[in-house]
């Protein structure tokens, strides 16, 4: 296979059935964002990390001697391909799988951002090729005892990124010593189908990032699904599993359970989110709450901004200091350094990106009564 193409249904089915004997496939992805990558030098940079983390992936693991003497030849693959920028044009990022032994050498350009990343296995890391878009922000894992399914996108529309299933025994009845020994066995075969889902997991997340994690398994599965998820993926997993037949559910029927799902959450949040604001003004003299737009950037000037709340099609005028950053419903001159104001057409995004910069919950309130009288925006305090 050559290098420099772009993807096609046939590459893609191409990829998903190489499979090597050892862990010999280097997969690796380049972020070509333009607003970070629009020119040669800046890619050059990103190229030798990316590279650079390749060589030390590489070095640090436990590998064969032909192993690493295949990963090193594809490396050395990988610098010849990448020096050569006219991929560059028209990409939003870049993928290239590699591997000595099978003769694999693809690179692909493709139309939607990924995160740089390198992953080595036995076959290419594929699913962030199934991304027609943007990064999608929710994953839905569908698990069973030997097989699963991953499901990427928004809540309104998913696609399924990648399935495979391991090698488990069916269940049997023998009694006696050889059923415990069995079961025993059986036991741990479902233990690596379920790391094998937990690291496939994991590796998607690293390349391509998502923000929630929905899990369908059955009730008994459910706990040891979890315990072999890594930290990060834990972290973005839903609470509750979904609750599905995974061995015979339609993508509709994903669709519709993870958009209940996610937005019964969103409604949890913004209920507590609200109670608590309610409860913050009514103790210590409301010092833990900030209502109204002037409160509110005051306090968000201060830092002390737990969760800002704001009705989703708020526009307020204001003024912006360039230097210092301060922010104001009206005013000629920064109360701070005297300088002139910078006029803004709707300071509440200001206020948001102020939020963001201080890791504050951010809550867009949509046919919600509640912030009406407080101005349509306020915010939880830390003190």
């Amino acid at each position: 296979m050559s290098a420099d193409n772009d993807l096609s249904e046939e590459t893609l089915r191409t990829l998903a059935e190489t499979s090597a004997e050892e862990e010999t496939v280097l997969s690796l992805y380049l972020d070509l964002d333009p607003h970070r990558f629009a020119t040669a030098p800046a890619r050059a940079s990103e190229i030798d990390s990316l590279l650079d983390g390749a060589h030390r992936e590489i070095e640090s693991g436990e590998r064969s001697h032909a192993e690493l003497m295949a990963l090193r030849g594809s490396l050395e693959r990988a610098r010849g391909l990448l020096a050569e920028q006219a991929w560059a044009k028209g990409a939003r990022a870049l993928a290239v799988f590699l591997c000595a032994p099978l003769e694999l050498s693809v690179m692909l350009r493709l139309p939607h951002p990924v995160t740089s990343t390198v992953v080595i296995s036995d076959t290419p890391f594929i699913a962030p090729l199934t991304e027609s878009g943007p990064v999608g922000a929710v994953c839905v894992a569908l698990v069973g005892e030997r097989f699963a399914r991953i499901l990427r996108g928004s809540p309104e529309r998913l696609h399924e990124a990648l399935s495979f299933g391991d090698d488990v025994p069916g269940r049997q009845d023998q009694g006696g010593w050889s059923q415990a020994r069995y079961q025993r066995s059986r036991h741990e075969d479902v233990k690596a189908h379920l790391r094998h889902v937990a690291n496939t997991l994991h590796q998607l997340l690293t390349a391509a990032p998502y923000d929630r994690l929905l899990i369908a398994c059955t009730e008994q599965l459910w706990p040891r699904v979890v315990e072999e998820l890594h930290p990060d993926v834990r972290a973005r997993l839903h609470a509750e599993r979904l609750s599905l037949d995974v061995g015979d559910v339609g993508i509709e029927d994903v669709v519709e359970a993870t958009a209940a799902v996610l937005a019964d959450e969103h409604r949890a949040r913004v209920d507590a989110a609200l109670a608590k604001l309610r409860e913050d003004r009514g103790r210590d003299g409301g010092e833990r709450a900030a209502v109204g737009l002037e409160d509110v950037l005051k306090a968000l000037l201060e830092r002390r901004v737990v969760t800002l709340l704001y009705q989703a099609d708020t526009t307020r005028p204001g003024v912006l200091c360039p230097r210092c950053g301060w922010m104001g419903a009206g005013g000629e001159a920064c109360p701070l350094d005297g300088g002139p104001l910078e006029p803004r057409a709707n300071i509440v995004e200001d206020a948001v990106r102020s939020a963001v910069g201080q890791s504050a919950e951010i809550l867009p309130l949509r046919d919600r009564p509640e912030l009406d009288p407080l101005g349509s925006i306020a915010a939880t305090l830390r003190y």
